[in-house]
């Protein structure tokens, strides 16, 4: 792979496309959700109930209005950000086929593979569960075994703590790997149901082929993001810092003024616009850049002839 011809193809189409940065913005704002509070805690003790007594009926209710709108947002959030993946994996794959393409035409292409695309991230999801589950059964052995500790009987509490601990670091690192692996899997099977219009689960199959058997080129691209993102990283901090320091400093000061609520607001909001444009581009160039790969190494470029120009 002329891999210094991909990253530049990639950036030219980023570059002259810029309505592809829309779906960069909603893709890269599905990557962005948070899972649920650690801290949340469902004590039915009785000074729960009490408390819970004692909370008036419109407050409950408008608790309850904001958790199923939070619900809504987020579902509504996830099928977006799927559409937008897929969106532009088809909009490069127009602009190299058709020599253009349009928000439209891309939007279209990737709704009509939503469904094959959440198939594949739910498998790809799956083993990542399993491990979780098997993780949460480390965890309460490991916390029985303190609690043993804790009442006395060392013995039988070390002999519980210990594999335990063994365990749950080969299950952290065995997750951090495996998600690596499905991540990337994925990254291909999206590509093969939206070029090659697979189904979810050949599109998985063809994912994990490719990704077999083009190892190298994948970790030489990995690197490549790697020191692009740490490049990157430098630079946005650069840029932001002139921005930061100063609501820093507003933030610590107690003085109420208007003009300071004011100053907050905009600094705040002109951060927002500055991190969704970085976000946007960014998302647009890595997903144009494995699309071309995945072109180039499946042979997809090699059968479409020469490129289109851009201009």
């Amino acid at each position: 792979m002329d891999y210094g011809k991909v990253l530049s193809r990639a950036w030219e189409i980023t570059w002259r496309w810029k309505v592809l940065w829309i779906l960069g913005f909603l893709a890269a704002l599905g990557r962005g959700g948070t899972g649920g509070n650690p801290n949340f805690s469902t004590d039915s003790s009785k000074w729960g109930r009490t408390y819970v007594q004692h909370v008036p009926p419109e407050i409950m209710a408008l608790i309850a209005g904001i958790l199923c709108l939070a619900l809504f947002i987020g579902i509504a959030i996830w099928v977006v950000s799927v559409i937008a993946r897929g969106g532009l994996i088809a909009g490069v794959q127009q602009v190299e086929e058709e020599g253009a393409t349009s928000f439209g035409q891309a939007w279209r292409g990737g709704a009509s593979r939503f469904w094959t695309l959440c198939g594949i991230g739910i498998l790809a999801a799956i083993p990542l569960i399993i491990l979780l589950f098997g993780g949460i059964a480390v965890l309460v052995a490991t916390i029985a075994g303190g609690l043993a500790i804790f009442n006395g009987s060392n013995a039988s509490g070390l002999g519980i703590v210990l594999p335990a601990v063994f365990c749950g670091g080969t299950l952290c690192c065995g997750m951090l790997a495996l998600s690596v692996v499905l991540g990337q899997i994925r990254i291909y099977a999206e590509r093969a149901a939206i070029l090659e219009g697979l189904g979810w689960l050949q599109a998985f199959g063809r994912g994990w082929e490719v990704l077999k058997s083009n190892l190298g080129p994948t970790i030489v691209l990995w690197l490549i993001f790697f020191l692009i993102g740490l490049v990157l990283a430098a630079l946005i901090f650069v840029l932001l810092l002139p921005v930061l320091l100063p609501l820093f400093a507003l933030a610590g000061n107690t003085d109420p003024r208007l003009w300071l609520v004011a100053s907050l607001c905009c600094g705040g909001l002109l951060v927002f616009v500055l991190g969704a444009l970085i976000s946007a581009v960014v998302e647009t160039f890595s997903s144009a850049t494995w699309t071309l790969a995945y072109r180039d190494l499946t042979g997809l470029s090699a059968l479409a002839g020469a490129e289109p120009a851009l201009e």
